[in-house]
């Protein structure tokens, strides 16, 4: 036998098998009090807590989910927000939105004079009639008013050292003079008697349009179907349109009725403001609040809804959701109209403005919440708001898809009242800039400065620009400084 086997018997004998199997026992006796320790201690937490047993420790599944609970109910850990220092301050070329006080550029704008060549309406002065369309009225007398911050900032009597050349048509002045006052319907002759008449001496008598086709004159269409209502509407496309239909929609940009990149979006005017002359911060405080009481509506609109089907295409069926439960809500407050006292009072008292589209994604009655520091609830997707470009809509306005529309009193709900407050805080601060009667010329050279490639410049000649100085401002007198204060 061999040595190894030798050693093998022996370590297989009796005696030695004995104290082999002794000393692999003890080696795990430890474990004894080690389980029995684990033991008690679960039962001293069933007895702290006696929601917690082993059947909900194992019911978890490994999921966690219920012993993520109770471990967060038992063990709560208070959190402390870390505050980190704040940033420095960024140089107003690097901040958006921007300062519309510190200019992109300043061109000079040529305004054609009236003459009767531009027919016969033109130098005839119609009265001022109700309605929403007033927009190319009030833009063409700041242009012209010489007192005017506008025409300080912007305009030359001189056409041969002028960036841009406004033309003064009021086509929805003679087609509201046509179907509100004289009640005649149709196109009421407008391109035989007004368009072409003004066309007409702009292109021909005027040596300006042709230098560029048209590209750096300017037209406002303020109605509906902008440049579609004039059958010689061909003669004006190259010009830039100051229109307040913007509208991302395929079916809006093949018909021509808002180009993207050829218009201008502008504020509407509004009947209650621009024609009635009613001013808002009359009516508020300084910061925007009730004179007395308070904002105890939570949502209002007037208008039309109470014919309007969800499947319609008018308001694309929206308007449809007041008449079928909105409108019963105790803190709504929703009518087809009021008179201009009942509004006001009304409008100081709102939260929420309700701006759902109707015929076009815009609507005139954001203007008058903004003027009154009501918050304003979009519902029209593919708008495109005035000037944004220059202004943070999202900052002072409440924008809900159509297919959510549905739950719209649910998600105002959910706004806390923190950042109801901001948004109502930047809305009078700082959104009423867009209103026409406050920096609408401001924000409206800004996209022209854009659209001519004359960011940074100052016109000297029409042929010749400097670099603007850094701490160049737009010129403002102290009452239009008073309105943003």
């Amino acid at each position: 036998m061999s040595n190894h086997n030798t050693f093998y018997a022996k370590a297989s004998s009796p005696a030695l098998n004995l104290i082999k199997n002794s000393w692999r026992t003890r080696k795990y006796l430890f474990l004894i009090p080690a389980v029995f320790s684990a033991w008690s201690f679960l039962l001293l937490i069933s007895f702290i807590n006696p929601q917690f047993s082993l059947e909900t420790l194992y019911s978890t599944g490994g999921d966690g989910d219920d012993l993520s609970i109770v471990t967060t109910e038992t063990n709560s850990i208070s959190y402390n927000p870390i505050i980190l220092d704040p940033l420095p301050p960024l140089q107003d070329l690097f901040v958006w939105p921007p300062n519309i006080r510190r200019p992109l550029c300043l061109p000079k704008i040529f305004v054609y004079p009236d003459s009767a060549k531009m027919g016969e309406f033109q130098v005839t002065e119609v009265p001022p009639m109700g309605t929403n369309y007033v927009a190319e009225q009030i833009l063409l007398k700041q242009l012209r008013d010489k007192a005017s911050d506008v025409h300080k900032n912007y305009v030359t009597e001189n056409p041969e050292e002028a960036d841009f050349f406004y033309v003064p048509f009021l086509g929805s002045k003679y087609l509201a003079d046509c179907w509100f006052t004289k009640g005649i319907k149709g196109d009421c002759d407008v391109d035989e008697k007004y368009a072409e008449p003004m066309m007409n001496h702009i292109q021909r008598d005027y040596p300006y349009w042709n230098r560029t086709l048209g590209r750096d004159h300017i037209i406002t269409h303020p109605m509906d179907s902008t440049s579609l209502y004039y059958k010689s509407r061909a003669r004006m496309q190259n010009a830039t349109f100051l229109t307040t239909v913007g509208d991302r929609r395929v079916v809006f940009g093949v018909d021509g009725r808002s180009r993207r990149y050829g218009d201008i979006v502008i504020p509407s005017s509004t009947a209650l403001i621009n024609l009635a002359h009613v001013n808002g911060a009359d009516y508020l405080t300084v910061d925007g609040q009730p004179k007395s009481g308070e904002r105890d509506i939570f949502l209002l609109f007037g208008g039309r809804y109470q014919d309007v089907k969800p499947e319609d295409s008018y308001s694309s069926g929206i308007r449809a959701l007041l008449f079928n439960g909105l409108d019963q809500q105790p803190d709504y407050m929703i009518a087809s109209s009021w008179s201009n006292p009942e509004y006001i009072g009304l409008l100081t008292r709102a939260k929420y403005g309700f701006a759902p589209q109707g015929y076009t994604l815009d609507t005139t009655r954001i203007w008058e919440y903004i003027a009154f520091g009501v918050v304003p609830v979009v519902i029209a997707d593919g708008i495109i708001e005035p000037f944004e470009d220059d202004l943070d809509w999202d900052s002072f306005t409440v924008k809900i898809r159509r297919e959510e529309a549905h739950r719209m009193d649910e998600i105002l709900r959910s706004i806390s009242a923190e950042d109801y407050e901001q948004k109502r805080q930047a809305l009078w601060s700082y959104g009423r800039q867009a209103l026409l009667d406050h920096g609408a010329w401001d924000l409206i050279v800004r996209a022209l400065c854009r659209k001519g490639r004359l960011e940074g410049m100052r016109t000297i000649t029409r042929d010749q620009h400097e670099q603007l100085g850094a701490d160049t401002l737009i010129l403002r007198s102290q009452e239009t400084l008073d309105a943003y204060l």
